[in-house]
């Protein structure tokens, strides 16, 4: 994921580790995901044109058999048939041993659909395949639009469009969560949930359309003559049938494992807060807390394709083979040390005691304060910022407490919204002082971004407050930030109230010291922020230089490269100007 590199320490010796990895991991995971990947690609390729070639019937039936004379091109020819014929045997065949492998059916509703989806389209499609390239090498029948339209209208209308329909859908699922973990598609989104639309409403109203203005103008003969059915129907059937025993097989192999399960040895898999599985080893462990209904994170299905179940392995990783070359490659890009693994990836057959780095989505669907994951604790990097308002002792003391309590409570709002109103989270106030997150959702550099966004907006919602409240001043309210990123927990601290509501998220290391010393900072060098080199990093931006300076920490062997700054404060966007330049 971009911008995790400080959440870990530096994986040491990848290469050796991918290496070793390679000769580990003799079942061929990365293998079979890649033929998955490119059978998928090519079965999608193939809907893709034969959609369409479906839209032209918006125009004519004419111009149908025209682009026909493309498609056929394509993909009616020795090589065609050979790939196509392949990529569908390998794609339901992975699809049928993955499913037989499962250890748990709590799966996200996205995969459930897949998966229901996927298995259904070898069933439907069988009779469409029989009733067209088939018949064509069986028997030279012309399986041209006009006479598929005449066998398929009316009769068979809606079978063959909820055809097209289960296939579209199933492509797009698997579409989406494969691109979703690269950076760029969300920016494309928006073109691409109209393409998912339009496509197959454009293809179904071309077909259709051309179908009825053929049974309205020509009177086409049925095209099947007794010989070809006598041969298809009895085929088809057998066909099915046998499909049909696949997946009851498939269905065996689950409950045989289940039933295995129950008598097999169990091993203890500890959670943070103490929560103790016993399981049969054989699933991974992301399998595992799916099956006990602990929530963790996964964007990719399970794939290996990102990082978000990403998991400490505080005891017991030693018995742990060494990761795939797939698991290496993501780890290594993450900048994860060796005790971090993919929950994906791990299929556990000792003791293991876990931390999950990442908070999972969607835990409010699971009951139980052990449902949420920050009340476990987990690791991420963000961005931690302090504010506090300067001598506001002093200019307390010779006030009533009414005007007190109403100009910190002015104060606090106005800093408050400003931070909330870029994406951050009031972890707590603190006197006359603010503490706050940025990233906790959307990761390290929009965190970055969004908390530097939130000290130009906090200081100007200060330079509003004091025009406000001028004629109530001695001095105009004077305010210190201090800024800084890097990997902290996140845990809700604190006891459940008496309404059952559980304790504000809070963060929790040596990220917010140092952040809060940087705020103290900022009165020593007369500024009213200091931010560190790593924010800027982070978030891809630069700044004036003349306020660069270096500041010793507590702990740290190494002073801190800071700026000292006076928001609002431009920043320059390295990102995009890099991006821009590449262009």
């Amino acid at each position: 994921m971009t911008g995790q590199g400080t959440q870990d320490n530096t994986r040491k010796a990848p290469d050796k580790r991918a290496t070793r990895a390679t000769r580990a991991t003799p079942d061929g995971a990365p293998l079979r995901q890649k033929l998955r990947l490119w059978s998928g690609l090519t079965l999608f390729s193939f809907a893709l044109t034969h959609f369409l070639n479906h839209m032209l019937g918006l125009y004519s039936l004419e111009a149908m058999e025209a682009g026909r004379v493309v498609f056929l091109a394509i993909w009616r020819n020795p090589l065609g048939e050979v790939v196509l014929i392949a990529a569908l045997v390998v794609h339901v065949a992975l699809a049928l041993w993955k499913t037989a492998r499962r250890r748990t059916f709590r799966l996200p509703l996205w995969q459930w659909a897949q998966l229901l989806l996927g298995l259904s389209v070898p069933y439907l499609l069988i009779p469409h395949v029989m009733g067209t390239g088939a018949l064509n090498d069986m028997f030279g029948y012309d399986d041209s639009y006009r006479n598929t339209l005449t066998v398929l209208w009316p009769g068979v209308a809606f079978n063959q469009t909820l055809l097209m329909l289960i296939v579209w859908t199933h492509a797009m699922i698997g579409l989406h969560f494969w691109l979703r973990t690269y950076p760029s598609y969300r920016r494309f989104m928006p073109a691409m949930a109209a393409f998912a639309v339009l496509v197959p409403a454009l293809a179904t109203l071309g077909w259709i359309g051309a179908a009825r203005r053929l049974k309205l103008t020509e009177n086409v003969p049925f095209p099947l003559n007794r010989e070809m059915t006598s041969w298809s129907d009895p085929l088809i059937g057998a066909l099915r049938n046998g499909f049909l025993g696949l997946l009851a097989a498939t269905l065996a192999v689950i409950l045989i494992r289940i039933l295995i399960r129950r008598i097999r040895n169990t091993i203890e898999i500890t959670y943070p807060g103490g929560r103790v599985l016993k399981v049969v080893p054989g699933p991974t462990l992301l399998e595992i807390s799916r099956m006990n209904g602990i929530p963790h994170a996964d964007v990719c299905g399970g794939r290996a394709r990102c990082s978000t179940c990403r998991t400490r392995i505080l005891d017991g990783a030693d018995t742990l083979p060494t990761p795939s070359t797939t698991e290496a490659r993501v780890l290594q890009r993450i900048g994860a040390d060796e005790s971090v693994r993919l929950a994906c990836q791990i299929r556990p057959t000792a003791p293991l005691v876990v931390q999950p780095l990442v908070p999972a989505r969607g835990v409010g669907r699971v009951s139980g304060t052990s449902a949420d994951a920050y009340h476990w604790g987990v690791e991420q990097p963000v961005a931690i910022l302090f504010v506090d308002l300067r001598n506001f002792t002093g200019m307390a003391e010779n006030r009533l407490s009414y005007d007190v309590v109403f100009l910190l409570n002015r104060y606090l709002g106005e800093t408050a919204r400003a931070i909330e109103a870029c994406g951050g989270y009031v972890d707590k106030f603190i006197g006359d002082g603010v503490m706050a997150v940025f990233g906790m959702n959307d990761g390290l550099q929009a965190g970055a971004r969004n908390a530097l966004a939130a000290v130009n907006a906090i200081a100007e919602s200060m330079e509003r407050l004091n025009a406000e409240l001028k004629p109530q001043l001695e001095a105009p309210l004077r305010i210190g930030m201090g800024l800084h990123c890097g990997s902290v927990i996140l845990g809700r601290i604190g006891a459940v109230d008496n309404k059952g509501a559980s304790a504000r998220i809070t963060a929790l290391g040596d990220v917010v010291n140092t952040a809060s010393r940087l705020e103290t900072a900022s009165k020593d060098l007369g500024r009213a922020l200091v931010v560190s080199q790593d924010v800027l990093k982070a978030a891809g931006y630069t700044c004036d230089p003349e306020g660069e300076a270096e500041i010793a920490i507590r702990g740290r062997k190494d002073p801190l490269h800071v700026f000292a700054l006076d928001p609002p404060a431009g920043f320059t966007d390295t990102l995009s100007r890099a991006t821009q330049g590449a262009s």
